[in-house]
């Protein structure tokens, strides 16, 4: 089946969609890649892939880590487009599978370090100094966590973490020195143990966390901002969409659509003003974006 549902005059076969599993959360992204795209579109997982020769044509989407390493593994030419993924990871595995052949772009899961700096920002004016601990995944990104810090006139402190270290003997000496912290996600690193350590070191330091979910905020983190499932797969959608196909694809891309979700009871116990999140929100749109 051939269709012209992309800007331009290129006809391609009916994009395919690969999720990383068959769960709600993936099919929850396909369905609003579907309705944003308005477009056809036909749905695998990883479970039930297409035959090779149907992976060659059109344009290929992946959601999700395994989906993109699957598609990036297959030594096709179509385009493919990553989404709901980490930077980190769609980087290492393009890096690792890309055969130079195929045209790539990617929708990232988590948030721009200057997103999350300037909210760390917006609820700590004060703050002079920023720590953050990387681990395996996320040590890439320490460049560009202190490049962002400088630009918001923070000075950056970091670790690199790893399985063999004592995170309460690494981590409190850092905190100590930090004005707020910034917990960025790592596979490898944030485990349930190293989580709660860290949560209780800052508490007990009154140390404001900036975090990358709304589950770490319940757990008290004083604010994080986070994309939704649905966000993604809208943007993802909206992507397709806009696409012209005799032109190259867009670049990866950080979420555009995200929320902002505070602890009222963190920041009283931190002496810090109460959180607006609507009020926050609109000063990151106005920021530095």
């Amino acid at each position: 089946m051939l269709i012209v549902g992309f800007t331009g005059t290129r006809a391609v076969a009916q994009p395919l969609m690969l999720m990383s599993d068959n769960s709600p959360l993936y099919r929850l992204v396909a369905e609003e890649i579907r309705r944003s795209a308005q477009l056809p579109m036909t749905l695998y997982s990883i479970e039930n892939t297409p035959s090779q020769e149907r992976l060659d044509q059109g344009l290929n989407i992946a959601i999700g880590a395994r989906a993109c390493e699957q598609l990036l593994q297959h030594n096709g030419q179509a385009d493919l487009i990553c989404t709901f993924i980490p930077r980190t990871t769609f980087e290492s595995l393009s890096t690792l599978y890309d055969n130079g052949q195929r045209r790539l772009s990617a929708v990232y899961l988590d948030q721009p370090l200057q997103r999350q700096l300037r909210l760390a920002r917006l609820l700590v004016p004060d703050a002079k100094s920023i720590g953050a601990m990387f681990g395996p995944f996320s040590t890439a990104s320490r460049q560009l966590f202190d490049e962002a810090s400088h630009r918001e006139k923070l000075a950056p402190m970091s670790i690199t973490l790893d399985e063999a270290d004592n995170p309460i003997e690494r981590l409190t000496p850092l905190i100590q020195q930090s004005d707020v912290f910034l917990a960025l996600p790592d596979r490898a690193l944030f485990n349930r143990a190293t989580a709660k350590w860290l949560l209780y070191i800052t508490l007990q330091q009154k140390v404001p966390v900036i975090g990358f979910s709304k589950t770490y905020v319940e757990a008290g983190a004083l604010a994080a901002v986070y994309s939704t499932p649905g966000q993604i797969g809208q943007q993802t959608g909206e992507l397709l969409r806009e696409l012209d196909l005799s032109r190259p694809l867009p670049p990866p891309a950080y979420p555009k659509y995200y929320n902002v979700s505070t602890n009222p009871i963190v920041a009283r116990t931190l002496d810090l003003s109460e959180p607006d999140n609507q009020a926050l929100h609109r000063q990151l749109e106005d920021g530095t974006e």
